[in-house]
């Protein structure tokens, strides 16, 4: 196991230790074992080694007491900071957006996610080419030397990146547009999309299979929950319906960390177009943490890189059952708990309310030739009377306001609820 140092220079523009132990969390995510945090306090960034010399010499000594095998920074470092810092440190350097892109490559396993990273990997690497073979080899230790669909590109000139950049980007348009596709089915079948989002390992799998299990009784085809920072980087859908309601469609993303890289969120944007044609989202937020504010931050600033900070949405709390009374105080429309399903009734009913619009009892006429409809409003409406005539059956049904639309043939008038 690779022992590290975390190393961040604080400007003043975050909150320097909240970042450090996410920065810790993803190293560890890594299997990378931290030994210890520096913090260097500035008004800006060493152009040439991004801390001042002072900290570099701390850290040399540092590296050779603790028998450190790689130096990770809190920021992106430009292609001179990390040959200038491996070539007074001896030693692999690591930055944020390398780091998170080797856990992506090693999470990676839909040919779509592979794709993806891939792609991510190379947008990194072209602008760091030039006159870094021996930086970005990452010759001065460590074992993380760009596995994965990065590893043989460390050698290849700029145009060769720049044509696989190409060829990725249309791999992923042909399964953009395939989802396309799919998507405008959905539409036409009018089957509304609810996307889960949120920061990385707040909960998001955990709710989307208790909702499964609560609502389908089903436990076997449920996605993976691990306690570890981006346990998975495919969206996993699933149709939901309700006996006596209509279906939706419930989707996990990946999750989210603060400063996400830019190179990234690019990349990733077939898999997060889900999100962005959503009906709802859910704005998942671990309730039982005090980070919960900062979390639904990150997720805000995300989405509105992905411009879908306008689709509706609903705020919920995982963990109520380990929350405290002031988390409560958390801006959230409601705290569910995955584990005992508290409020969960309370949180498909707002998905409903959001996705299909309030309740409303109305009188459809339906003739003997259409039995079929009959069949459909008994598997997705609630039927509270039937009468039998010459022409057909008189039913009087509480649906929803949009259900409406596919029975409007049939409409006799409304009730008040």
């Amino acid at each position: 196991m690779d022992r590290a140092l975390l190393v961040g220079l604080d400007l003043g523009e975050y909150d320097m230790k909240t970042s450090m132990n996410e920065l810790s969390g993803l190293a560890e995510s890594l299997e990378i074992q931290v030994i210890d945090q520096f913090v260097q306090k500035a008004d800006l960034p060493n152009g040439r080694t991004y801390i001042g010399s002072g900290k570099v010499e701390e850290l040399k000594k540092a590296i050779q007491v603790l028998d450190i095998d790689i130096v990770i920074f809190n920021d992106e470092l430009s292609p001179a900071q990390i040959r200038n810092l491996e070539k007074e440190l001896s030693i692999q350097i690591m930055d944020r957006s390398f780091l998170i892109l080797q856990i992506f490559s090693k999470r990676a396993q839909t040919k779509e996610a592979v794709l993806e990273v891939s792609l991510a990997q190379q947008r990194y690497m072209l602008p760091r080419l030039i006159g870094l073979s021996s930086s970005l080899s990452r010759q001065g230790g460590g074992s993380f030397n760009a596995k994965g669909a990065g590893e043989t590109q460390l050698e290849l000139d700029r145009r060769k990146i720049a044509s696989n950049i190409s060829q990725l980007e249309r791999e992923l348009d042909k399964i953009k547009r395939e989802k396309d596709t799919a998507r405008k089915r959905r539409q036409n079948n009018e089957i509304p999309v609810v996307s889960l989002v949120g920061y990385t390992n707040v909960g998001k799998s955990a709710t989307l299979n208790a909702i499964l299990d609560y609502i389908l009784k089903v436990s076997d085809k449920n996605v993976v929950e691990k306690n570890m920072l981006f346990a998975t980087l495919s969206t996993f859908s699933r149709r939901i319906k309700p006996p006596k309601k209509p279906a939706f469609i419930l989707t996990d993303t990946v999750g989210f960390v603060s400063r996400l890289p830019h190179d990234l969120v690019r990349s990733f944007e077939s898999t997060l177009s889900e999100v962005k044609h959503a009906d709802l989202i859910l704005y998942v937020m671990d309730g039982s943490s005090s980070l919960a504010p900062l979390q639904i931050e990150t997720t805000t600033e995300v989405l509105k890189g992905l411009e879908a900070d306008q689709v509706p949405h609903l705020y919920v709390l995982t963990h109520k059952d380990m929350m405290f009374t002031d988390h409560l105080s958390y801006h959230h429309d409601v705290a569910i708990s995955n584990k005992t399903y508290e409020n969960l009734d309370v949180l498909i009913d707002k998905i409903y309310q959001k996705t299909y619009g309030k309740k409303i009892i109305v009188t459809l006429h339906i003739p003997f030739t259409d039995h079929g409809v009959l069949h459909q409003l008994e598997n997705d409406t609630m039927i509270l009377s039937k009468v039998y005539n010459d022409t057909g059956t008189q039913v009087l049904v509480e649906l929803y306001e949009k259900q409406l639309s596919q029975f409007m043939t049939y409409f006799k008038h409304e009730q008040i609820l």
